[in-house]
């Protein structure tokens, strides 16, 4: 079945041959094309991508902004050369929202051309995705860790008349995409429980969250899914409070507590740590650590989707991330059959 066949025949409760199977893999796809870089050409960005998709088969392709796409936006308009165009969290609401959008970001317009390209060569067998980085990650583009931080105590008000600027912004930028039928996502890195506390959380960044969801579901009712890196035990259940049809679970939170917290209430995936086994392991190795995925979360009761716990480092072997994809479609066969993958088998 293509994913295409199988999204759909799960949709509509009918039989398919295994459960879907994510992988993110940004970094090391311009090898598979001879080193291609991700700057290059959009007939380069579409076929990197599609060679990935090629090589692999897995249910999800797409183009991502960037996680400093905010920044980088803002940073061609001001001329302003430095890393964080902005000193003072307060200047953010006093930029000019129109700049993110797809006719005047270049770096938004050439996801837009990338992702219709594949979407018109690839529409009978996969969708493509768009991945926009979170509010919270968003503003730390324009203002820096540091300065973010620190107004958290100093100035909370600045932080969320910035919130809600980068907030509208990043929905103006889905809209594009979504009325082409493309579907979004979310990677918020930096509103990770290793960053923030589950208070600043719960205040600065969810309300921030379900506003974007809520928004996307209004324009095209795909769902949203969701990443944030690092430790999120603390804050599982703020997470899925924001509405995600998916929440991506990085290798560093314990898959089973993930299930137990939030599995009744959203779709999980993940967590192959792509600093551990897929990096410096065995190709035994990284089979190994896919059954232990599926042991702990496989009957999860909104669903479970194998994946990487973020994204696979530029220098994995090739041969450890076929055998990722190999031995998750033995452990995704459809029906389940959990003895494939319990202990010692």
């Amino acid at each position: 079945m293509t994913p295409k066949e199988r999204a759909d025949a799960l949709k509509n409760g009918k039989s398919v041959d295994r459960i879907p199977i994510r992988m993110i893999y940004g970094p090391p796809s311009g090898r598979l094309m001879g080193d291609v870089s991700s700057s290059g050409t959009l007939r380069d960005d579409v076929d990197c991508i599609k060679k990935v998709y090629e090589v692999f088969g897995m249910d999800s392709i797409g183009t991502a902004y960037g996680l400093y796409g905010v920044g980088n936006a803002y940073r061609a308009v001001l001329e302003n050369d430095l890393e964080h165009p902005l000193k003072n969290i307060a200047d953010v609401a006093k930029l000019d929202l129109s700049v993110l959008s797809v006719e005047k970001d270049p770096g938004a317009k050439k996801c837009f051309e990338v992702a219709q390209v594949l979407s018109e060569e690839l529409k009978d067998e996969i969708t493509c995705e768009m991945c926009l980085p979170g509010a919270f990650t968003g503003v730390l583009s324009l203002v820096g860790l540091e300065n973010l931080l620190r107004a958290l105590i100093r100035n909370p008000d600045a932080v969320h008349e910035a919130m809600g600027f980068v907030t509208a912004g990043l929905i103006q930028l889905a809209r594009s995409f979504l009325e082409m039928e493309i579907p979004v996502s979310i990677a918020d890195p930096v509103a990770s429980g290793s960053v923030v506390s589950k208070q600043h959380f719960d205040e600065f960044i969810a309300p921030y969250s379900t506003k974007f969801i809520d928004e996307c579901n209004r324009i095209r009712p795909f769902g949203v899914s969701g990443h944030i890196c690092g430790d999120t035990s603390k804050i599982l259940e703020s997470i899925a409070g924001c509405g995600y049809s998916n929440v991506d679970i990085d290798n560093t939170v314990d898959l089973a507590y993930a299930k137990n917290k939030i599995g009744g209430i959203v779709n999980i995936s993940g967590n192959v740590n792509p600093a551990g086994s897929l990096l410096f392991g065995t190709p035994s190795e990284v089979e190994r650590d896919v059954r232990e995925c599926f042991r702990k979360a496989w009957d999860s009761p909104k669903g479970f989707t194998i994946n990487t716990g973020c994204d696979t480092a530029r220098d994995t072997p090739l041969e450890n991330s076929l055998a990722f994809m190999k031995e998750a479609r033995k452990c995704a066969s459809f029906p389940v059959n959990p003895e494939y993958f319990m202990e010692g088998k």
